[in-house]
Order: structure tokens, then C-alpha cells, then sequence
């Protein structure tokens, strides 16, 4: 990977915990992108200072580390990074993805710079990982923007629309219609506000990204409360429907 102090592209990558992860991660990116960078950013919520040796060797005097301590939270990391930008491009990443194909930063700036309503571009294939793991989402009609193949991306699914925190390039402008992240309710929040704001997600033809953390997600206390409360909610639904069969049942009989 190639750093410019004329790039108008700063990558801010979010890690907790996952150094092991986070190192393929920054590999695969030094690898493959060709789009020149002027800028790293990581944030580290597990407060380990170790993250500082799991770069590249030639990131060094490119790259600011925000170790956390205390641990502030995925959104509240990400607001501490932008706050930092000066560059009208991010590419947003998190510590649990490989990239495989040269080129991705490039077409997606494309789609951008042709699209103003198109919030995000999303790397991730359709047909081995998203129809898989989020059967909700579908594709719109194939579109050639700037040159690059891409798709609308479709949800039936009112809380989860065009935002991702997924890897992808977007612009630091619409970051700041909805800044500060930490001051939504979460990804969920984000992403019907963005949708409310009419932008919309496109997804490359040619994708370029895979999913390296799946069963090795960082809870946060938030999440595990959801949890906690969605299951006592599943639970008492069952106990009222076994209640109710068993009152049928007596009335039938």
C-alpha cells in the first residue's frame, strides 16, 4: 500500500481485542488496495497496547493508534477517530475482514463521485455471504456507475437499510449528518436515519472482502442486556402458548 500526504483517503480501522484477527486483516488491506492513503487511524477498546505491533512495518509514521482505557464502545471509538479526519473520504474497516482483489477503494470512489445519494459501497459477495447470513437483504437492478457494475441493495427489513459498519468507502460529510455515531441508539438507529435521509447502498459486482469473525463476536454490555431480555421475551411467549394448548385441549376435551 502506497501513503500520500495528497490523498484525500484516511482508512480508521475499529479492534477489540481480536489482534490475531486484526493482523490478517491489515495484511490482506496492504496487499490489495491500490488507492493511495494518506492517513491510518485504529482504535483499540480492549485498552492493549499491543495492537501497535500488529501493523505492517511501513505503517508506522502513517499510522495513530487510540488505545482505549477505559473500554468507550464500538460507536464512541469511531467518533473519537473521525473527529480526527481531514480528508473527505474514510474507508471505515473493522478488525475482522481479508480483502482479496486489487482495485475496490477505487471503484468505489467512482460510485461515489457519480452518485451523491449513494451513502455506502459494500464489498461483501452476495451469493456466498450475504444470502447466507443476512437472507433479508436483495439486490435491485445491475447498474453501471462511473464505470463499475454494482446493485442496489434491497432490505425487508426496516431497521437495517443502506448503513454498515462493514468495510467500505464512504464520504466524511455524511458521517457529519449524523454525528456524534455514539449518540444513536446503535447500527440499527444509524441505519433508519440514513434511510430517512433518502441514501441509499450500492453493492460492487466485483467483491472483495470476506467475513473473518463470524462466531467470535465482542459483546458489549448493551448487547448482552438485548439478549438477555429478547430471550426472557421468547421465553414467556412459550409459557402463554403451552398455556394456552394446554386450556384448549382441557376445553375440547
Amino acid at each position: 500500500m502506497r501513503f500520500c500526504q495528497e490523498s484525500d483517503i484516511t482508512l480508521v480501522v475499529t479492534s477489540c481485542g481480536r489482534l490475531d484477527l486484526l493482523k490478517l486483516t491489515l495484511e490482506s488491506f496492504d496487499r490489495f488496495n491500490t488507492a493511495p492513503i494518506r492517513e491510518v487511524f485504529i482504535t483499540e477498546d480492549s485498552g492493549d497496547e499491543a495492537v501497535r505491533g500488529v501493523i505492517p512495518p511501513h505503517w508506522v509514521e502513517h499510522c495513530t493508534f487510540f488505545v482505549n482505557k477505559p473500554k468507550l464502545g464500538q460507536l464512541a471509538s469511531i467518533d473519537l477517530a473521525y473527529s480526527k479526519v481531514s480528508t473527505s473520504y474514510i474507508f471505515h474497516c473493522e478488525d475482522d475482514w481479508e480483502f482479496y482483489r486489487p482495485g475496490f477503494v477505487e471503484d468505489s470512489r467512482n460510485i461515489l463521485e457519480n452518485k451523491p445519494e449513494i451513502l455506502q459501497v459494500w464489498l461483501r459477495s452476495y451469493a456466498h455471504d450475504l444470502r447466507i447470513h443476512s437472507p433479508y437483504l436483495h439486490y435491485g437492478e445491475r447498474e453501471v456507475i462511473g464505470g463499475v457494475a454494482c446493485y442496489p441493495v434491497l432490505s425487508d427489513k426496516p431497521e437495517w437499510q443502506s448503513f454498515s459498519l462493514n468495510p467500505g468507502l464512504r464520504r466524511y460529510k455524511e458521517y457529519l449528518l449524523c454525528a456524534p455515531f455514539s449518540g444513536h441508539g446503535g447500527e440499527k438507529a444509524l441505519s433508519k436515519r440514513y434511510a430517512e435521509l433518502n441514501l441509499q447502498a450500492v453493492a460492487l459486482e466485483a467483491d472483495a472482502v470476506l467475513h473473518t469473525g463470524f462466531g467470535n463476536h465482542v459483546e458489549v454490555p448493551e448487547e448482552r442486556q438485548r439478549k438477555q431480555r429478547r430471550g426472557r421475551r421468547e421465553r414467556i411467549k412459550l409459557f402463554v402458548a403451552l398455556v394456552l394448548g394446554v386450556v384448549i385441549g382441557v376445553f375440547i376435551s
